[in-house]
């Protein structure tokens, strides 16, 4: 009789257990990196109608898959909602303009987040000098210390299809 009643005990303790082992390991992030961006002309004048396009990298192989395109609003900015624990890359062009890319990784390494805002400008320049950049000109993680993200910037240029 003893037995039965046993049994019952530890399964429920053992369910019990695995569930608090699994939340422990398994953070549940509801909500979404919310980006923000303003695209200006030499930091002067609100650069409208840009092209903006958002790709991700689906298999984090660095083969970039487009997600969702738009043109800056009448005041040059636009927004995306990114899910966590991805990598994104985005492009801003407009004809006459240097092309410029930002990298979004948003790995937040195990922490358990809601959303987030993040804010940032881009400055646009003339393309007179038949130059592109070699790669994104900033790259944006998650800083685990500060719990919240962060950016890097790199502006290495190469000759145009070099």
């Amino acid at each position: 009789m003893k037995t039965k009643n046993i049994l019952p005990a530890l399964l429920a303790l053992f369910l019990f257990s695995t569930q608090q082992v699994s939340a422990q390991f398994n953070p549940i992030n509801t909500g979404k990196l919310q980006i923000y961006a303003s695209v200006t002309e030499n930091t002067l004048a609100q650069l409208k109608k840009a092209e903006v396009t958002l790709y991700e990298d689906v298999e984090r192989t660095c083969n970039w898959q487009g997600v969702e395109r738009m043109k800056t609003n009448a005041m040059g900015e636009f927004s995306f909602k990114l899910d966590y624990n991805s990598k994104y890359l985005i492009e801003i062009a407009k004809p006459g303009y240097t092309t410029k890319s930002i990298t979004f990784d948003t790995n937040v390494f195990g922490s358990t987040i809601n959303s987030q805002d993040f804010y940032f400008a881009v400055d646009m320049a003339l393309a007179t000098d038949g130059k592109e950049y070699q790669q994104p000109v900033a790259n944006v993680f998650y800083m685990v210390e500060k719990k919240k993200f962060d950016y890097e910037l790199n502006y290495a240029k190469a000759e145009a299809g070099k």
